[in-house]
């Protein structure tokens, strides 16, 4: 079984939204420096790239010709940015998990990677596909998970494991619905991570917390098809 784990209020949760908070700030100062006006109205344009594009990014991309390096570099300056506390718990969950674990963000590398230095957990993680990887196009687009399928056909084998014979043994945590919809369409396990949504019945699983994912446990198991491996 491989384990896919979206950063922002999925490997931290709704209770440290702060940290997300952070970070959306950073964002729309950048939008605000890009397009001008003020704050208000920069802060409604990056909602709005956000639902009509996917990402903020890809708006600031289409119709601003941003680059997307210049964008991460000044939203990551990490004087401005919370990051998780420190998360003991998390760690051994995470090393609990049978099978290789990796993110897969939206974000730059280095975002999630200093939010699980933070956490204490990047030792529990094998590695971080993230936006730059996909071509600065992520989820909920296809051609993210078809990348992601054919990374992992890569880099599983030089890691020593095997690639899923079966693409329900690939298990993917988010908080987003949208982000969920492309995976469960490739036939991957779906968990939906958060206390604030209402699951529909196509999603495979849902628990409000990271925390709780040893409550289904067993199931996520069985449904991958790894029960007896």
């Amino acid at each position: 079984m491989v384990w896919l784990f979206d950063y922002d209020l999925t490997l931290y949760g709704e209770e440290e939204r702060f940290v997300l908070d952070s970070l959306d700030r950073r964002i729309a100062l950048f939008v605000q420096k890009t397009v001008g006006g003020d704050f208000e109205n920069a802060t409604r344009i990056r909602k709005e790239y956000l639902v009509r594009f996917g990402t903020t990014l890809s708006g600031l991309m289409a119709m601003n010709g941003t680059d997307p390096d210049d964008f991460f570099d000044f939203i990551h300056e990490p004087e401005h940015l919370i990051y998780p506390k420190e998360a003991p718990e998390k760690l051994a969950l995470l090393l609990g998990l049978k099978g290789p674990r990796f993110v897969f963000t939206n974000g730059r590398h280095d975002w999630s990677e200093a939010g699980m230095a933070h956490m204490g957990i990047d030792s529990a993680i094998d590695g971080v596909f993230d936006l730059k990887m996909l071509g600065w196009e992520g989820k909920p687009h296809d051609s993210a998970y078809v990348k992601m399928e054919r990374w992992l056909e890569r880099v599983l084998p030089e890691k020593g494991w095997a690639m899923p014979a079966n693409p329900s043994e690939i298990v993917l945590l988010e908080d987003s619905l949208r982000n969920l919809e492309p995976a469960h369409a490739r036939g991957w396990t779906t968990i939906l991570v958060n206390p604030n949504v209402e699951a529909p019945a196509w999603v495979d699983f849902h628990i409000p917390h990271l925390m709780n994912l040893p409550d289904i446990l067993p199931e996520v198991t069985s449904r991958a098809g790894c029960a007896h491996r």
